[in-house]
């Protein structure tokens, strides 16, 4: 691959060096006490500053990257660095992605240092990107030295196999190799890369990049999750950045999702690392390997587990009293805060309000959930909401704490019809009926009927979509077209009932298509959620399009067994027209938002 030579760059900084002389201070003369502690400045010639921003898209937030801009600004760093993801990208529309670099590189253009492109999978997914970006930037990998110190760039896109699949192929490693060979003498290397590598699966060549990195000092800077944690690896500090406008939780630095850019301050001891948030200023190890361990430990286990408020009829429901399960399977102590949220339908109470849950013990509180008004049905209603504060103790003595927000409410339960097999050919000819409807917010008005049911071998999925303006081109990805898809959680009822579709749906088979029609086949993401012996079908029909799924029921047997109960499943839709932006609709609401009810969507076998 071409690199574009950076010898003004190298000029520019090579004068710098040889020019740099520490600068004294004069001062008055002092006989005895004097009004300072020491004269010798912080001010080596050999020490610089930089700044590094991470992922910008990935569910960009507008107004963010260039609030971050104008702070870097304020700053001043000799340069800034990026970790990749700086534009939506994920089409093959060239004229999109121009649209999209201009957008980007007006943000850039204002900083008042120079900035360091990087690719992430957002940059580069596809051949058309990757051309683009080498026709804009004139390569996807390259290095530079400044005093002393060597700036290594790597394309984590190199063979463009997708986010969680970033590789570093053989001719970027023997790039690599040639490169520290080049270079085994400097001071310092520093390493920067969309995919944090280090925690994928199959890489490729990058176990052997760690290898050649070994034996020097060094540091690896990676964006990707948008979720910050630092790590000691390979005799180096590993460091995965948060977000500087990319799609997050926002739950705060202590739990590695915050908007922010690194600095970095060059010493002759190595760098010194800060990250410098929109409101604030943290050390390196703000949120920890062993932090992060605990936490995700913490997350996996699911705390606090709320049975559903499932009742026979929502209308009547005046009162009742649901459990609370707390469990600690861990060897350290957890504290649990509950707090009740004012509702003006319903009132809710808990027992307990503080509980502390040693090692491997389980602690019950419970909600006693009544209405309000005791006149007329409860009919709709806002959700109750229960808000949790889960906190523990890191090794260190520093208290980590992880807010919950939970919405209870009345539901009634969906029986699980037994039918005849159906044909998968996206007719719907042979449905009986379909029993669900939902439909988008004003400004699109689509409505979708759902249908649900089974037969002795599968789980059948059906809808219909109602829309004036099909939106399909039959190429990229399924969401920058129309699509309908589904999620659908068949762990038993205690996890299902629980589940926010956490780590896109890591639990959950997920599942989107876009529409087929003569001349533009039919895109679907991800490639391989659905079990042996699922099939599918989504076609363009009169006003608008239909999609059909079977699932084996096999699926269900291998998560609770043969004597399976109950599934969780929410049905969404995207809505592309050329007068608006997107509208996404989802049957059960968001669970992945705060909009999520405990139980929605349950179904319940016959």
């Amino acid at each position: 691959m071409p690199i574009k030579p950076l010898f003004q760059l190298f000029l520019v900084f090579s004068c710098a060096l040889s020019m740099a002389q520490n600068a004294k201070i004069t001062i008055q003369k002092f006989e005895s006490a004097t009004p300072y502690t020491n004269l010798d400045l912080n001010n080596d010639s050999e020490d610089f500053q930089f700044a590094i921003v991470t992922d910008r898209t990935g569910g960009h937030r507008p107004g963010v990257f260039m609030d971050g801009v104008n702070k870097l600004n304020l700053l001043q760093p000799e340069f800034v660095m990026s970790v990749g993801d700086l534009i939506e990208g994920y089409t093959e529309d060239r004229s999109t992605l121009e649209a999209e670099w201009k957008e980007f590189d007006g943000f850039v253009n204002q900083l008042e240092m120079p900035f360091f492109y990087v690719p992430g999978n957002h940059d580069i997914t596809n051949e058309v990107m990757e051309k683009l970006w080498i026709e804009k930037f004139g390569t996807t990998y390259y290095h530079f030295v400044y005093k002393d110190v060597l700036f290594l760039c790597l394309n984590s896109e190199d063979m463009t196999r997708g986010a969680g699949r970033g590789t570093i192929s053989d001719a970027q490693y023997e790039y690599v190799k040639k490169t520290l060979d080049d270079n085994a003498d400097v001071r310092w290397t520093l390493v920067f890369l969309h995919q944090p590598l280090w925690v994928q699966k199959n890489p490729e060549r990058w176990p052997d990049v760690e290898k050649l990195l070994n034996e020097r000092k060094h540091n690896v800077f990676a964006g990707h999750y948008h979720h910050y944690v630092a790590a000691d690896r390979n005799n180096g500090k590993y460091i995965m950045l948060g977000t500087t406008g990319g799609g997050s939780g926002l739950r705060g630095p202590q739990l590695g999702e915050f908007d922010h850019f690194m600095w970095v301050t060059m010493k002759g001891s190595g760098p010194i690392l800060a990250n410098i948030a929109l409101n604030g200023v943290f050390d390196e190890n703000l949120y920890t390997a062993e932090s992060e361990e605990r936490v995700e430990a913490i997350e996996d286990m699911q705390v606090i587990q709320i049975e559903p408020l499932v009742v026979e009829s929502v209308n009547d429901f005046t009162s009742r009293a649901v459990r609370v399960k707390l469990t600690n399977d861990l060897d350290f102590p957890i504290t649990v805060k509950l707090k009740e949220r004012f509702n003006w339908d319903l009132i809710g109470k808990v027992d307990r309000n503080e509980i502390t849950i040693n090692p491997n013990s389980v602690e019950f509180a419970e909600l006693d959930l009544f209405r309000r008004n005791a006149e007329g049905g409860l009919g709709e209603t806002k959700p109750f909401v229960l808000e949790s504060m889960v906190s523990f103790k890191t090794a260190q003595g520093t208290e980590i704490e992880i807010p919950g927000r939970y919405s209870i409410q009345p539901l009634k339960p969906y029986t699980l019809p037994k039918d005849a097999a159906k044909a998968i050919d996206g007719s719907l000819a042979d449905w009986l009926s379909l029993d669900h409807v939902f439909q988008a917010e004003e400004k699109n008005g689509n409505q979708v009927d759902v249908g649900v049911t089974t037969d002795d071998t599968y789980l059948y999925i059906a809808a219909k979509v109602k829309d004036d303006e099909v939106m399909t081109t039959g190429k990229g990805a399924p969401w920058n077209q129309d699509y309908v898809g589904f999620a659908l959680n068949a762990e038993p009822l205690e996890k299902s009932a629980m589940s926010v579709g956490k780590h896109w749906y890591e639990n959950e088979m997920y599942f989107i298509a876009s529409p087929e029609k003569e001349g533009a086949a039919s895109v679907h993401w991800p490639k391989d959620k659905l079990p042996e012996g699922s099939e599918w079908k989504c076609v363009v029909t009169e006003g608008g399009y239909t999609f059909e799924a079977r699932i084996p029921l096999s699926y269900m047997v291998s998560k609770q067994g043969e004597d399976w109960k109950s599934f969780r499943l929410n049905l969404m839709t995207g809505d592309h027209d050329t007068d608006r932006e997107e509208v996404r609709t989802y049957w059960q609401n968001d669970w992945r938002g705060e909009e999520n009810v405990i139980g929605s969507g349950m179904f319940f076998r016959e």
